[in-house]
């Protein structure tokens, strides 16, 4: 039983620092929540998908 005692405890360190990790990158890069659609292959300015626009 103790034998998967090290390796539980790495995968709970790792998911831990992933966790850390995206609300860092969130922090840091606040337009990663929206994606954006434009392809540019009809020139259009704003989002393809924007809802505003159809």
């Amino acid at each position: 039983m103790t034998s998967y005692l090290l390796p539980l405890l790495a995968i709970v360190a790792l998911c831990a620092a992933w966790a850390v990790f995206q609300q860092w990158l969130a922090a840091h890069d606040p337009d990663a929540k929206r994606r954006s659609l434009k392809c540019g292959g009809c020139g259009r300015r704003d989002e393809c998908n924007d809802p505003d626009r159809r």
